[in-house]
Order: C-alpha cells, then sequence, then structure tokens
C-alpha cells in the first residue's frame, strides 16, 4: 500500500478530527429525520397528495425511485469493483515494468563491466606495448595491431547489439513493414517455428509513437507464441482501411487460451493491452482451446506532421 502526503500549511493534523465531526453529523441526519418525519407526519401527508392524485398514478412514483435508487447503488457498486481491479492491475504492471527495466538495466551494466572492460583492458595493454616496443619489434607490434582491432569489432558488435535491444534501428532507417518483416524472419529462424508476415497498404509517413507501439505489440506477441502456444505456424498481419485505421492481427495455429487464462490475464497481454489503449485503440483475443489464438487490434493511423 502506497501512501501520499501533500505539503500544507500546517493544518493537516487537524483534518482527521473533522473528517470524524463530518461523520458524526452524516449520522445523526438520520434520526433527525426520523423525528421530524414522525412529528409533522410526512409520509401521512404525502400519501394523502399522492391519492388525490389518483388519476396522474402518482402514488407509484415512490416505489418506482426506490427501485431506481437500488439499481443506481448496485451499478456503482459494480463500477467501483471494475475500477478497483483495474487499478490492482495497472499497480501490478507498473510494478513488472519498473522490474523489467531494473532486470534491463543490470543486464547492460554486466555487459559494459564484463565485455567493455575487457576489451579496454585489452586494448589499453597492447597499446601501452606499442609505445614502449623498440626498433626490430615489428612482429609483436603488428600481433598488438591486430589485437587491438579484434577488441574494437568487438566493442562495435556489442554497441550494435545493445543499440537493437533499446530500439531497432531498421524502424528509422527502413520503415514499419520492413522492420516487422526482419522482426518475423528473425523470430522464425531463432525459434523453428514458421511465421508469415501480410501487409497491406501501410502508411509510410506513421508517427513514431504508433510505429512503436505495433512494433512492440507483434514482438509480445510473437514471444507469447513461442513461449506459450506450442505452434508450429504463425501467422502477421497488417492493413491500414480507408477510415484511417489500422487493422493488426498475429494468430498461431496453438493450443490455444484456457477461458482461466483468458480472465486472469498475464503481464504480457496486460502490458499489450495498456498499449493500446494508450493510443486510444482497441485489442482483443479470440481463441477456441486447441484451435489457436488470435489478437486483434485496432488504432488510429496517425502520420506524422
Amino acid at each position: 500500500m502506497e501512501h501520499y502526503q501533500l505539503a500544507g500549511n500546517g493544518r493537516s493534523g487537524t483534518r482527521p478530527a473533522w473528517r470524524a465531526w463530518r461523520i458524526v453529523a452524516y449520522c445523526a441526519l438520520a434520526p433527525a429525520f426520523f423525528l421530524l418525519a414522525a412529528r409533522l407526519d410526512l409520509a401521512e401527508r404525502l400519501t394523502h397528495a399522492l391519492w388525490r392524485q389518483e388519476h396522474w398514478q402518482l402514488d407509484e412514483l415512490v416505489l418506482s425511485l426506490l427501485l431506481l435508487v437500488l439499481a443506481l447503488a448496485g451499478f456503482a457498486v459494480r463500477r467501483g469493483r471494475q475500477v478497483a481491479l483495474l487499478l490492482a492491475q495497472n499497480r501490478a504492471l507498473t510494478q513488472r515494468l519498473l522490474r523489467a527495466q531494473e532486470e534491463e538495466r543490470c543486464a547492460l551494466a554486466r555487459e559494459l563491466h564484463d565485455e567493455v572492460g575487457q576489451d579496454c583492458t585489452a586494448i589499453r595493454a597492447a597499446a601501452s606495448y606499442i609505445l614502449r616496443a623498440r626498433e626490430g619489434d615489428q612482429a609483436n607490434v603488428q600481433a598488438c595491431a591486430a589485437s587491438i582491432a579484434r577488441s574494437s569489432e568487438a566493442l562495435h558488435a556489442m554497441v550494435r547489439s545493445m543499440l537493437r535491444r533499446l530500439r531497432p534501428p531498421v524502424l528509422d532507417s527502413l520503415g514499419l513493414e520492413a522492420a516487422l518483416r526482419a522482426l518475423c524472419d528473425s523470430w522464425s529462424q531463432q525459434h523453428g517455428i514458421a511465421c508469415h508476415f501480410a501487409p497491406h497498404a501501410i502508411p509510410a509517413d506513421l508517427d513514431d509513437g504508433t510505429a512503436t507501439a505495433i512494433y512492440r505489440l507483434v514482438q509480445e506477441g510473437l514471444t507469447n507464441v513461442a513461449r506459450h502456444a506450442g505452434a508450429d505456424r504463425a501467422t502477421v498481419e497488417l492493413r491500414a482501411d480507408a477510415h484511417g485505421l489500422l487493422h493488426l492481427a498475429i494468430e498461431d495455429n496453438g493450443r490455444g487460451l484456457r477461458q482461466d487464462m483468458a480472465q486472469d490475464c498475464g503481464f504480457g497481454m496486460l502490458g499489450m493491452r495498456e498499449r493500446v489503449a494508450g493510443l486510444r485503440g482497441h485489442i482483443r483475443w479470440i481463441s477456441a482451446l486447441g484451435n489457436g489464438l488470435r489478437i486483434e487490434v485496432a488504432l488510429a493511423a496517425r502520420c506524422a506532421a
């Protein structure tokens, strides 16, 4: 549970007392209204007044209003439970994202310490030997230069790998369609699952937020296929319609989604739902046990200015 304290003018200590008095005042209203109604015979007067308007059926108004109040109270309780569930899911997702961010930072720190530190040490040692080398020691100087070249190539490869993890460069250089095709091909080679990518009329000037969201949705969807589906084939479809909407579909022929899993979705599905909701889109999972899973996403095709 999280607690928040707002800076004030030094009177925050009196708030609990005011709240207590407010609750007492609210509780005192009920018996006060009862005594007033008993004193003035409000129920009898109301009944007599409504009876004189029998042709308007106003005597049924009280019961109708009572039923309306009960229905609104039930609706409010239901909505309150839904809001509480969404808040709990958002808190869980936030904690999951923070842990994932910290794990990624730790992984990058380990790689920087192990790989970069080792290669930098090798480069420094080879450079120091070259600086101290005497004339006629050409063979060792060349060996040190070759060692520096190898270490530099290793550093360059590691930096490129880190950049690909942080953001795929093909998304900036070639666009969304080429980036998704490369993602599907590399995922298929890595997991041994056939993956077919079917683009149709994708706008070339999509804004960065929409393109990145679609890329990450496909990435997460294919990751779930590899982890949980037990499929041997997957399909990714992306098309734009005449109404300015992008339609993304990720489908597999795996074991499908159980009903209990659909009700209690994991962090991957929750993250996809929050990413789509952040762009005011819609997402749904269509599944029958043993007949695979289909994820359908609809987003506005926002174009870069």
